[in-house]
């Protein structure tokens, strides 16, 4: 049984009361407010959670080792490290870096104090950006375009809904965009490290698998978290932007974006 808010979190209660009305064996959440709102329904039915960033940080797990409740699953955690030794061998000159995130998203805070931590360490100078919602990107990417030398987009449903309006901005004024995740970069972003989201999905399938099967329960299963990613580039997007990708980094990339591999 398959619900789709469609970028509408005011839909995400009643279609987790649909799922639990249809006596599901085991719910599927995709992304941090679908987990939620699943949890908040339900304290019986086992959860897995399907690209969720920080399981623990969003109330979700009492500890990512040890979930402790009826809720386990696959993070979507990026590779922030990998991410930004791209951008320096793809920006070396660029150290202004910008990070625009979803205010409401409580998985986005939890990434922009890594990234920003993880940022600083490689002498990035950081800042960062919060909307409430789609309606205010395109007014904050014309303030960010004047501030910063690239742009970076953490996994962030209400950024990824909105990725066309912020390569569209960015585009006027030859900002690179670093995003997290490969459907992003084939939007427009410039490169990335990303989760290969098939494995994701794969991942995912068996965690519900072996619990439905009794091979394993929710409170003893770890998160499972990657710890690799494949490095995606979106050759268009670096050509309209003037930027030489080495042939070292394009025999081990994957290419999107208008161009096959």
């Amino acid at each position: 049984v398959f619900q789709n808010g469609q970028a509408d979190q005011s839909k995400l209660t009643s279609m987790s009361q649909h799922l639990i009305n249809e006596k599901s064996d085991i719910l599927v959440g995709i992304a941090t407010p679908a987990a939620q709102s699943l949890l908040n329904e339900t304290k019986d039915v086992p959860i897995v959670l399907g690209a969720v960033s920080d399981p623990k940080g969003a109330g979700l797990v009492k500890d990512n080792q040890r979930p402790g409740g009826n809720v386990t699953g696959v993070s979507d955690q990026s590779p922030v490290k990998a991410q930004l030794d791209l951008v320096e061998s793809l920006l070396p000159e660029k150290k202004k870096m910008g990070i625009l995130y979803s205010s409401a998203e409580d998985n986005s805070a939890y990434q922009v104090e890594k990234i920003t931590k993880e940022a600083k360490k490689n002498k990035f100078d950081v800042q960062s950006y919060a909307v409430p919602s789609t309606n205010e990107i395109s007014q904050m990417m014309q303030v960010i375009s004047e501030e910063v030398d690239f742009l970076y987009i953490p996994t962030d449903n209400t950024m990824a809904n909105a990725m066309q309006t912020i390569v569209d901005v960015a585009n006027q004024h030859h900002l690179p965009v670093i995003p997290s995740v490969d459907s992003m970069v084939e939007q427009g972003g410039l490169a990335t490290v990303g989760i290969n989201q098939y494995k994701l999905g794969t991942q995912t399938g068996k965690m519900v698998a072996d619990i439905l099967n009794k091979k394993s329960k929710p409170q003893d299963t770890p998160i499972y978290i990657f710890s690799d990613g494949d490095i995606i580039i979106n050759k268009k997007q670096a050509k309209f932007l003037g930027i030489d990708i080495p042939e070292s980094i394009l025999k081990k990339a994957v290419i999107k974006g208008g161009e096959e591999k």
